[in-house]
């Protein structure tokens, strides 16, 4: 009798599996790892969520948050939500729908400090800026309901949030280095939060179309023009909150960073040009998504395991070619962030051949064997030990990232439905592992070229 999969233990996988630890941990037992398809799927499903997978990426490297540069993000959504609470005390109830669900953080504070209190400096950062998109959006709701913000000074808070980013995105050139495996980690980080600060910033600055100005005073300023409707303003304030959370990170980890060059470093903004442009050439080598799906799927009558693999690998590998999720003023700037951005580019496409040539899927199947999932797994982990290992040097761990959440994910989960068969989700485990895999083996060469393009 074959056992229902989600009766199936740890334990019954692991004694199932021969010895089990040591076929999950990539010994070498013969059954399910010379035959991937000699056990049942029930046995081999569970075996994919107990198999060993990545760390998150943050544990692998990032740059260290100082008590100080916490407690600062933790002091701004604490005043934020003294005043927040103060206004809407103030008020008679709203009635609009659209009005924010807390008039605080929603315990993001409470969490904040908590964590502040333990000494973990960095989950005390990340909860109080996403604290402040809560207590940002009641905050600015509040004021608007009151008259007490309009365009004009977001306007200029934004522009003043602009500036900061573009000082530090000034203050990185030419990007010395005397380490640069470990310091162009760290300009990617940084460049990674100056991104993200202007990008919050653009959410307050006008289209090139909305002047501030009434069309139909002839020029004239309109104080109701410049009047902000209460949502908007809760979700701009907000943007502009955590923009100048995200601008003093980069400040901080940009002065720690100097600290740690010291006076004898060579630039290193030609090299990453060179290989900037090298990569660029390279993405348009490759063909589009929709090219790639017309060769392997087309017009079906039927979506079967054939075509739902190349539809899957067409989209996760040959997307969008953008570099970058958005467009800022200073992403131009960004030469380190943007460098990496197209090596993972690259390394997509790169994963996109090798996946194809190791599909064990054809063209007439209609089933998928989980066994072939645990196999796909056992070897990406084994790619990510020998690429990753456990003290990898911050410019890769800028690039795998993505490559290690594909590991994470390739788990069977449970399906069986008309519209989620079983063998989608065995199916899409196995593509993850697969791709995963394909990027881990890409990354090398890409960082090499960055080091050193000649």
């Amino acid at each position: 009798m074959v056992p229902d999969p989600s009766s199936v233990s740890r334990r019954t996988v692991l004694a199932t599996l021969g010895g089990g630890a040591a076929v999950l941990a990539g010994g070498t037992a013969v059954v399910g790892v010379t035959e991937p398809t000699a056990l049942p799927d029930s046995i081999t499903d569970a075996a994919t969520t107990h198999y060993p997978t990545p760390p998150e990426v943050d544990a692998l490297w990032r740059p260290p948050v100082t008590e100080a540069h916490a407690r600062e993000a933790v002091e701004t959504l604490a005043e934020t939500v003294a005043e927040s609470r103060r206004r809407w005390a103030e008020m008679d109830s709203v009635g609009d729908d659209a009005a924010p669900i807390t008039t605080d953080a929603g315990g993001w504070l409470e969490d904040a400090r908590e964590a502040l209190d333990e000494a973990d400096h960095d989950t005390a950062l990340f909860r109080a800026r996403y604290g402040l998109q809560f207590a940002g959006e009641a905050l600015g709701y509040a004021r608007a309901e009151q008259d007490a913000v309009d365009r004009a000074t977001l306007r200029d808070r934004a522009a003043v949030l602009t500036d900061r980013a573009r000082a530090v995105a000034d203050d990185l050139k030419p990007y010395p280095t005397t380490d640069p495996a470990r310091d162009l980690g760290w300009y990617v980080r940084i460049e990674g939060e100056v991104q993200s600060a202007s990008a919050l910033a653009a959410r307050a600055l006008p289209d090139d179309a909305d002047s501030g100005q009434n069309a139909d005073s002839g020029g004239e300023s309109d104080a109701s023009a410049d009047a902000v409707d209460p949502e908007v303003a809760g979700e701009v304030t907000a943007a502009l909150l955590r923009g100048e959370v995200d601008a003093m990170t980069a400040e901080r980890y940009r002065d720690t960073l100097f600290d740690r060059l010291g006076s004898d470093t060579g630039p290193h903004a030609e090299a990453l040009r060179a290989a900037a442009e090298r990569f660029r050439a390279n993405l348009r080598e490759y063909p589009s998504r929709d090219d790639v799906r017309d060769r392997y799927v087309g017009e079906v009558d039927e979506y079967g395991p054939w075509e739902f693999a190349h539809s899957r690998l067409a989209r996760w590998c040959l997307g969008s070619t953008a570099p970058v999720p958005w467009r800022t003023p200073v992403d131009t700037d960004l030469l380190a962030l943007r460098t990496v951005a197209l090596s993972i580019g690259v390394a997509r496409r790169r994963a996109h051949g090798t996946a194809v040539d190791r599909l064990v899927v054809e063209p007439d199947d209609t089933a998928f064997d989980s066994g072939h999932t645990l196999a796909a797994k056992r070897r990406a982990q084994a790619t990510y030990e020998s690429v990753v290992g456990s003290a990898p040097e911050p410019l890769l761990v800028t690039q795998v990232g993505r490559a290690v959440e594909d590991l994470q994910v390739a788990e069977v989960g449970f399906g069986g439905g008309r519209d989620r068969p079983m063998w989608r989700e065995r199916l899409e485990a196995y593509l993850y592992a697969l791709v995963g895999r394909a990027k881990l083996e890409a990354f090398p060469p890409l960082r090499d070229a960055i080091l050193d393009p000649d």
